[in-house]
């Protein structure tokens, strides 16, 4: 990818897709950064775990879009002392070690709606990492306030390569030529000697041979001159020369290589160093809160945990909740019963002695029979209205001791108003069972005239001196008022046993904590997780930090063992060559072998001038037969 854009609309876009786009980081140069499109666009790319670092110039302009992205945990490092040491004017971002944007173009809403500008949108990996070498070198000075021009003692070098495996054979070809210039021995002029011989007497294989002999005897005589010893000095000294020459030049690749090595080394760890600090920071902010924002940490809600834990305790504690079941319940609820049979039995009677009664006496009357006078409190009254009148009347009679009840008990039907319950308090106990009695006694008065033959002359005023009214007001009252107290006490009972009903005011404050507490552990497992998750990736890079070094060490190890093999092999020739010049085999074999090698190849080289491809054949094998022999 190589694309040049010049159109300031597609240039943003550009630039905010790339960096939407971006898995691994964003590092980013700007000498001038308002644009808060694409402030917003790389703070989600750090949301997404993504890491990224800015560098900015210290131009007041770019205050704003610092403080945003110093908000969102981004690195951003810019001069403090403004731009008297040289101003950073890079406009450039490298997007997953791949992808570099570079150009006139600065984040600005100016250059992308008025300016002409360009960006060279490239995925060159020696461009990215000319680039970032240049970052890595500005975020040093920054960070140790250096001067903006001032080299970075720990740049990113070339790649590694691995020293060309061919040198042996160059270092072999080395001395094999100093050996042929310092002996003055051309080969080439053999070579020619060959053809030409071969030419003049038609390729003939006795005149090789004959030649073979003359060279080999010349060879011999040079062997033996008594310049030798002067030669072999000469030659000697030069493949020395030579060798220490490779030797150096060996050890100094070496020594590159292990350099080049570190420094690139150096800049991973760092960059990893910096993303663990920046998690760390992170991590921090999770544990302890922020205090610029006032966003909360682990710690404020583990203390504000402990606060409602103890708040409630404390309100737990002053409710006071009291068993139900105990020895004076139980007797309650049992002279409750008892006192609930005797009031539905007596009510049961008034209302048969009020509305079904008297017929009854007037119809026995009638048919010639004196049923005597009743009893004032009918204990079978509800038996005779379910036979005679039904099981309407029957229920109705049964429970109609529940109206003064009702009544009396307002309150705990659940009735506020305390004027309404102390009014009906005294209706269900007094004017009910005041009515009721002077019922059964106006009625009971018509009894005993019908049964005298008499009209009841009884007025209602008359009926507070007549002793069944008092009975029956008594005996109606009393019960009343137990039941009411008894129903009082079971209830109230009841509600001390239950904390929800002791004290709705503290149960509600309780209900509140909950809900808090349910919010704070959410929070807090939220924030668990997140520093779980920061704790995962600090891990994660300790771990490759861990891995590059034993990376580092096996890949110094691999190329001190490759040039130290490369030392091995070059000593080996050197010493071979050595040997064979102190021997005197280098002039006998060496020399003789290639001197006869080069007119071998002179003599060859005419004969398809002069015979067909079958009869060259021929000769060359003969040639090399003679040769072998």
């Amino acid at each position: 990818m190589n694309e040049i854009l010049t159109n300031g609309t597609e240039i943003k876009q550009r630039i905010l897709s790339e960096i939407n786009k971006a898995q691994k980081s964003v590092y980013l140069a700007m000498a001038f950064f308002t644009d808060r499109d694409i402030a917003n666009e790389i703070i989600e790319a750090k949301k997404r775990n993504i890491t990224v670092d800015i560098i900015l110039s210290s131009n007041a302009q770019n205050e704003t879009v610092k403080l945003m992205f110093k908000e969102a945990y981004i690195s951003v490092h810019a001069f403090n002392t403004g731009d008297e040491r040289g101003m950073m004017h890079h406009k450039f971002c490298l997007i997953d070690e791949k992808i570099s944007i570079n150009g006139s173009y600065n984040y600005s809403y100016n250059a992308s709606n008025n300016n002409v500008e360009n960006i060279h949108v490239s995925d060159s990996l020696e461009v990215y990492r000319q680039l970032f070498t240049e970052f890595e070198r500005l975020k040093y000075n920054i960070d140790h306030e250096l001067d903006i021009n001032s080299s970075l003692q720990t740049q990113k070098t070339a790649p590694l390569e691995p020293p060309k495996v061919n040198m042996i054979d160059t270092f072999y070809q080395q001395l094999h030529n100093l050996v042929y210039s310092s002996a003055q021995i051309n080969a080439e002029e053999y070579k020619s000697k060959g053809y030409h011989a071969s030419k003049d007497r038609r390729g003939s294989i006795d005149i090789f041979k004959m030649e073979y002999e003359n060279i080999k005897e010349e060879i011999k005589a040079y062997a033996t001159d008594e310049n030798l010893s002067y030669k072999k000095t000469i030659i000697t000294s030069n493949i020395t020369n030579a060798f220490e020459s490779a030797k150096i030049n060996l050890e100094t690749d070496k020594q590159t290589q292990l350099n080049n090595l570190k420094e690139d080394n150096e800049i991973i760890k760092r960059q990893l160093d910096d993303k663990i600090s920046d998690i760390n920071r992170e991590k921090s902010l999770l544990e302890s809160g922020n205090q610029n924002s006032g966003e909360k940490g682990l710690l404020q809600i583990n203390r504000e945990i402990e606060k409602i834990q103890l708040e409630k305790k404390s309100i737990e504690q002053s409710l006071i909740v009291k068993k139900f079941w105990t020895a004076g319940t139980i007797l309650a609820l049992i002279g409750l019963c008892i006192f609930t049979f005797y009031l539905s039995i007596f009510f049961a009677s008034a209302v048969y002695k009020v509305f079904f009664e008297s017929n009854e006496i007037r119809n026995s009357l009638e048919a010639g029979i004196n049923p005597g006078l009743p009893q004032l409190v009918d204990a079978n009254a509800a038996i005779k209205i379910f036979r005679k009148q039904g099981s309407l009347f029957g229920i109705i009679a049964l429970l109609f001791f529940l109206i003064p009840l009702m009544l009396s008990n307002l309150k705990l039907l659940g009735s506020k108003n305390k004027f309404v319950n102390k009014l009906m308090f005294w209706v269900g106990l007094m004017v009910f069972d005041v009515v009721v009695s002077i019922m059964v006694a106006l009625n009971t008065s018509e009894i005993k005239s019908l049964l005298n033959g008499e009209n009841s002359q009884l007025q209602i005023w008359e009926v507070f001196g007549k002793g069944e009214f008092w009975l029956i007001f008594v005996f109606g009252m009393f019960p009343l008022i137990i039941t009411h107290y008894l129903i009082e006490n079971i209830v109230h009972t009841y509600s001390n046993s239950k904390r929800e009903l002791v004290d709705a005011e503290k149960n509600k404050s309780l209900q509140v904590l909950d809900e808090q507490m349910i919010e704070l552990n959410y929070e807090k497992e939220k924030i668990n997780n997140s520093i779980q998750e920061k704790e995962a990736l600090i891990k994660v890079n300790n771990e490759k930090i861990q891995k590059l070094e034993l990376d580092t060490n096996d890949e110094q190890r691999r190329i001190e063992s490759l040039f130290d093999g490369l030392q091995k092999q070059i000593k080996s020739i050197f010493d071979d060559f050595n040997s064979k010049i102190i021997s005197g085999k280098i002039f006998t074999d060496v020399i003789l072998d290639n001197v006869i090698s080069s007119y071998k190849l002179g003599f060859i080289e005419y004969l398809p001038e002069y015979y067909a491809t079958e009869e060259v054949a021929n000769r060359v094998k003969e040639i090399e037969q003679i040769i072998t022999t």
